[in-house]
């Protein structure tokens, strides 16, 4: 009876102490979804706060998000329910002016890829304004794939980039890509050719987030491609230009100094702000309006064909 008695207390003992940890796991896991909802919340509160934007805005981004409330992805673009609102309303851009120029089909290209968010993005942005405007779009994403190289000389920024950052992940990548055509390597050397190698269509967006001068000095070249590779006007996003005092950008270095040394270098091609962008249409000013340029093509055979919609102002009648 005792060895029988002892048995059952080490069984109540065992069964006390899985019911202990089983306890103690849930009251962990409800921490821990606590906090998940918390940091969520913070970061909710964080974007409100940090975005000068109205609470319909938000409102609505949140339920289009959920439903699908808005149609119209120029509206989307508007009210900034989808990701990389920049690349959206370039790439819709782009497809709006080759529309009108009768151009079926453009290429969109991404320097400096990553971990392959913005690629990823790109594409989704691609398949939406094709099914609004017909124009087919082909995506391209440039990048050495193993993260970036060593900065050449204080005009690369080197106090904020160093060699190794911001190395891709190529196999996750590839596996979310659906359309896209990674080319991986130096950009000197895989933009040699590019245009007779993959015979893209008319270039209509480029982003340009390769941080470094030299590097974007490179990626520049590809606005001296023959004119059947491009429109007449090429939508770009530069991504490193805007920012605080510690990040310090300036037009003597990085991106901002590649873009002024090529207009020195260019009489038939000039890179230059979009005038108004962040008043245009009403919209709320962003720092992406900021960093929003036009390549335009001079001497390209359609650069002076018409595209505006309004052609005359009548008088209006005057009232009694």
């Amino acid at each position: 009876m005792r060895a029988k008695s002892a048995h059952a207390s080490v069984d109540q003992t065992g069964a006390a102490n899985i019911n202990d940890d089983a306890t103690i796991a849930l009251r962990l896991m409800k921490r821990a979804r606590e906090n998940n909802l918390t940091n969520r919340l913070r970061g909710a509160l964080h974007r409100i706060l940090r975005d000068p934007i109205p609470s319909r805005y938000l409102l609505l981004r949140a339920l289009d998000r959920r439903f699908g409330l808005v149609k119209s992805y120029q509206s989307k673009l508007d009210y900034g329910t989808v990701d990389r609102v920049h690349y959206g309303h370039c790439i819709l851009q782009s497809a709006t002016l080759a529309r009108k120029l009768g151009y079926p089909r453009i290429s969109c290209i991404e320097f400096g890829v990553a971990g392959g968010a913005g690629l990823v993005a790109m594409e989704r942005h691609a398949e939406a304004v094709h099914a609004e405007t017909g124009v087919e779009i082909v995506v391209f994403g440039f990048d050495t794939g193993k993260g970036m190289p060593p900065p050449r000389d204080y005009r690369d920024m080197p106090y904020l980039w160093q060699s190794g950052y911001f190395a891709m992940d190529v196999t996750k990548l590839k596996a979310r890509l659906r359309s896209a055509r990674l080319i991986l390597g130096d950009v000197v050397e895989t933009l040699r050719g590019f245009a007779e190698r993959e015979n893209p269509p008319p270039i209509g967006f480029i982003a340009f987030d390769l941080d470094y001068y030299s590097s974007t000095v490179a990626a520049l070249k590809i606005l001296e491609t023959n004119h059947r590779y491009l429109l007449p006007r090429v939508a770009c996003y530069f991504d490193d230009m805007v920012g605080d005092i510690d990040w310090a950008y300036n037009e003597f270095t990085g991106e901002l100094l590649a873009i002024k040394e090529f207009n020195i270098e260019h009489d038939d091609i000039k890179i230059a702000r979009v005038g108004g962008l962040r008043f245009s249409g009403g919209r709320i000013p962003r720092i992406w309006h900021e960093q929003i340029f036009v390549a335009h093509m001079f001497t390209h055979p359609d650069y002076g064909k018409p595209i505006s919609d309004v052609t005359q102002i009548p008088l209006e009648a005057e009232h009694a």
